[in-house]
């Protein structure tokens, strides 16, 4: 299943770097908190959703 959604640059809490794509309320705010919501299978880009301003796996520019 294809999610919509913003595509971005999304800065690891681990340090990496990796594109990925936001969806929900405020997908298309730069500089916030993104969660993780999975990479399923067949999909090109990491699932992420906008976080609470101190949790979290990484920013998106």
């Amino acid at each position: 299943m294809m999610r919509r959604g913003r595509k971005t640059l999304i800065s690891l809490d681990s340090g990496n770097w990796c594109l990925g794509r936001i969806v929900g309320k405020r997908r298309c705010e730069s500089g916030v908190r993104v969660q993780l919501l999975g990479h399923d299978a067949g999909e090109k880009y990491p699932t992420f959703t906008v976080a609470a301003a101190n949790g979290g796996n990484g920013f998106a520019l």
